[in-house]
């Protein structure tokens, strides 16, 4: 089984590189792995709000259809 990736050199500053090497010794893995999982949960954390806002629009034009029904339906009834 082989795993594809790509190599990315990365310049941090000096102080981030420090929390990431302190994080790294606390789980005990390599710096590698712990900024593969971080941008993998960052990217995971903007599909969710993406899907949240989408998910406002939604409800927001089906209040609006709902409104609509309502004046169309009150319109039909008062003739």
């Amino acid at each position: 089984m082989s795993t594809t990736s790509t190599r990315v050199n990365l310049a941090i500053p000096l102080d981030a590189a420090i929390l990431i090497e302190k994080e790294c010794d606390k789980r005990g893995i390599k710096s590698p792995q712990f900024i593969k999982e971080s941008i993998f949960e960052k990217l995971r954390k903007l599909e969710s709000k993406e899907e949240q806002n989408e998910l406002t629009i939604m409800k927001e034009e089906i209040k609006e259809i709902k409104k609509l029904n309502l004046i169309i339906l009150d319109l039909l009834t008062k003739k």
